[in-house]
C-alpha cells in the first residue's frame, strides 16, 4: 500500500518521500513472493465494487509500465450444496452482472480435468479472477514512483511522529523529516506508530505452500484456474514456474509479534495441504513441497482501515488489510493520495473509518 501511495502521489505531482524499515522485496511482511490472488468474487457488494475498479487500474498500470502484472486464469469455487457463503457469493455475482458458470460437482472434471468433485458438491467458475505477480507489482510501483520524482529511503525505521505547528516531524533511526502530511502504511507494525485509536489488530503467521506438479501440462492457465473450497477456506492457484502450485489455508495462523516470527514451515503444515489437494485433485502434486511465511494484520471485522486520524487530518492511515488487501493496493494507494492532496475521496470508504473501534 505504501508503494502504491508513493506512486500515485508522485504521479500527481507531489513532493514525496517513501520510508521503508527493511530492504525492497523483503520477506518479513505481507506482500512478498511471486504471486497474490486477484478476485472479484466477494459476497459483499462494496468489495466487488472496489475489486472491479482495481481491475481497470491494474490494466492501466500495465499499459503505462509496459509490463504484465495480472493473469486472469479464472477462479473455481466449490463447496457442499448447503454452504451459505457459496449461495451468498453466487447471488452477488448475479446482482453485479459478473460472468460465471454454475457446475455440478461431477461435471467440473469435464471443464478442468485435474478435479474430481462429488455429487454432494457444486461449483462455479468466474473468469474475472486470477493472480497478480506480486514481486513484479512492487518493483513496478517503486520504479514508476521514481520515474515521477519520488524519493525512497530503504532500511530506515520510523521511531515516532510528532505534531508541529507547521506540519509533522517524522523521526527515524537515520534522522528527522519535517513534512506537511504523513501516510502510515506500516502493515503489521501499524499499532506501533498509531496505537491511540482503540484498534485490536491481530497479527497472525500464515503459511503458503508450494507443491510440485508431476505433469506441468496439467497446470497451464488454459486448463487450470485458481480454486477455493468454501467448506474449508483452503485455496490454491498456478505459479509462474510451471512446476508447482501454490496452496494455503486462509486465516488459520496463530497470533505473533511481527518482530519475532518463526519463518520455518513444518512438514506437518506441508502434508496437511498436500492431503487437501490430493483429496480433490488426485495425482496432481507430490508431497515434498516447501513453504514460506507471511503476516496477516487483521481487524476485528476484517474490513480495512483507511482514513485521516480523527484528531489530525494531516496524518492519514492505511492498514488492517486482513489477508485480502493486495488485490486492492493499486486503488488504495490512489485513495490515500486523494485524502492527502484533496482532503476527501469519491470512493466509498466510510466502512473503513479508522476510529470505528473507539
Amino acid at each position: 500500500m505504501g508503494s502504491s501511495a508513493l506512486y500515485h502521489l508522485a504521479r500527481r505531482g507531489a513532493d514525496v518521500v517513501g520510508v521503508e524499515q527493511f530492504e525492497p522485496g523483503h520477506v518479513r511482511g505481507s506482500s512478498h513472493g511471486h504471486s497474490r490472488v486477484f478476485r472479484t468474487t466477494y459476497d459483499d457488494p462494496l468489495y466487488v465494487e472496489l475489486a472491479r475498479e482495481s481491475l481497470g487500474m491494474w490494466r492501466d498500470l500495465e499499459t503505462e509500465a509496459e509490463v504484465d502484472l495480472l493473469e486472469l486464469c479464472g477462479l473455481l469455487i466449490f463447496a457442499g450444496r448447503d454452504n451459505d457463503r457459496f449461495a451468498r457469493t453466487l447471488r452477488m455475482l448475479a446482482e453485479a452482472g459478473l460472468p460465471h458458470d454454475l457446475l455440478a460437482g461431477p461435471d467440473v472434471s469435464q471443464r478442468f480435468p485435474s478435479f474430481r468433485l462429488t455429487e454432494t458438491q457444486h461449483a462455479f467458475f468466474a473468469r474475472e479472477n486470477g493472480f497478480l505477480r506480486a514481486d513484479r507489482v512492487l518493483e513496478t510501483l517503486r520504479n514508476r514512483a521514481g520515474t515521477h520524482g519520488a524519493v525512497r529511503r530503504d532500511g530506515c525505521r520510523v521511531e515516532s511522529i510528532e505534531k508541529l505547528d507547521s506540519g509533522l516531524r517524522v523521526t527515524t533511526d537515520q534522522g528527522t523529516i519535517d513534512t506537511a502530511r504523513v501516510i502510515i502504511t506500516a502493515g503489521a507494525w501499524l499499532d506501533r506508530l498509531a496505537g491511540d485509536l482503540g484498534w485490536d489488530l491481530e497479527v497472525t503467521r500464515e503459511e503458503k505452500i508450494y507443491l510440485p506438479v508431476g505433469d506441468p501440462t496439467r497446470v497451464t492457465s488454459d486448463v487450470f484456474p485458481c480454486f477455493c473450497e468454501y467448506d474449508t477456506s483452503n485455496y490454491g492457484f498456478p505459479t509462474l514456474d510451471g512446476r508447482t502450485i501454490k496452496v494455503a489455508a486462509d486465516h488459520t495462523g496463530r497470533r505473533v509479534d511481527p518482530d519475532a516470527v518463526d519463518r520455518d514451515v513444518t512438514a506437518e503444515g506441508v502434508r496437511r495441504l498436500y492431503d487437501w489437494v490430493e483429496r480433490w485433485q488426485p495425482g496432481l502434486v507430490g508431497a515434498d513441497g516447501r513453504g514460506e511465511v507471511c503476516l496477516y494484520t487483521n481487524t476485528p471485522d476484517h474490513d480495512f482501515l483507511i482514513g485521516p486520524h480523527p484528531s489530525d487530518d494531516r496524518l492519514v492511515l492505511g492498514g488492517g488489510f486482513s489477508g485480502h488487501g493486495f488485490k486492492f493496493s493499486i486503488l488504495v494507494g490512489d485513495i490515500l493520495a486523494d485524502l492527502v492532496l484533496d482532503g476527501h475521496t469519491t470512493r466509498r470508504i466510510i466502512r473503513f473509518a479508522v476510529d470505528r473501534f473507539l
